[in-house]
């Protein structure tokens, strides 16, 4: 068993400019050179994203959210979905929500226009002897208003896993990292809060699930509970932090799972899956 796939994470069409309009934030002139104008500076790094996947040709494409900044901005949803299918045929490309896609508190009406736009929100596949599963943890963020979805997912989460259980390896994408530093660290809107967050910790013990993948922070960061790896990856978009805009690869190889982020300038020209 060996392969790869590309993770990416918050191309968020639409960032720059709410990041310059709203907050005047120095970043944006510093990376672009100017104040954000017409367009979206989000065009040329997504497509250096998929121009990048289609020349190294993963096993798939994951999106762990963010997809755009304003998921009734019809421009914005247009401009990622016309890049999207540039994507090879060949390649599949499997799609998370963000906060920004359904709301920091979800609605049944955001979560629906989610669903119409791009299909399942909480779903699994299979590739070799690994299992993915993908989850809207924007949901688990907060459900107040969706109080429902929440007790949907846990019955989703808890069947799938157990399904799963032969699998090789067990692996979770989803926007939120569970935490930052700790399993029990403090509740913050950079992490999933701690009363949904132990429900997951119990059920991925339980469950010997190997990585979680996140997104979320425009920036990297890597901790772990155990054996349980928390990896997140920073933006195809507008970056924060010290990390530039790219994507992560990730190699498994007979139950090793090795990774590594790169900036769009740094991707290697092909990967030689029997070489890493």
């Amino acid at each position: 068993m060996s392969f790869f796939f590309i993770q990416m994470s918050d191309p968020q069409f639409g960032l720059f400019a709410h990041a310059y309009k709203k907050y005047k934030n120095p970043r944006v002139i510093k990376l672009l050179g100017k104040p954000p104008g017409d367009g979206f500076p989000e065009t040329h790094l997504y497509q250096q994203a998929i121009d990048i996947s289609n020349r190294l040709n993963p096993a798939f494409v994951v999106i762990t959210g963010d997809l755009m900044q304003d998921p009734l901005d019809v421009e914005q949803y247009q401009e990622f979905t016309r890049i999207s299918e540039t994507l090879s045929e060949e390649i599949p490309i499997y799609l998370l929500p963000g906060n920004c896609d359904v709301g920091n508190q979800p609605t049944h009406n955001l979560i629906g226009l989610y669903r119409d736009r791009f299909g399942a929100d909480n779903y699994s596949f299979d590739h070799q002897d690994v299992h993915f599963l993908c989850l809207n943890s924007s949901i688990i963020f907060d459900p107040l208003l969706v109080p429902n979805e929440w007790e949907n997912l846990k019955k989703f989460i808890s069947m799938d896993l157990e399904a799963a259980k032969n699998s090789k390896e067990i692996i979770v994408f989803m926007h939120h990292p569970l935490f930052g530093r700790s399993p029990d660290e403090e509740d913050s809107h950079m992490v999933l809060p701690r009363e949904r967050r132990l429900f997951l910790l119990e059920q991925f013990e339980t469950y010997s699930v190997n990585t979680v993948f996140s997104g979320h922070w425009h920036r990297n960061n890597e901790t772990s509970d155990g054996r349980l790896q928390v990896i997140t990856t920073s933006a195809v978009g507008f970056p924060l932090g010290d990390d530039p805009s790219g994507l992560r690869i990730v190699h498994i190889k007979d139950g090793v799972i090795s990774h590594k982020y790169f900036g769009f300038d740094q991707v290697p020209e092909r990967i030689d899956i029997e070489k890493i």
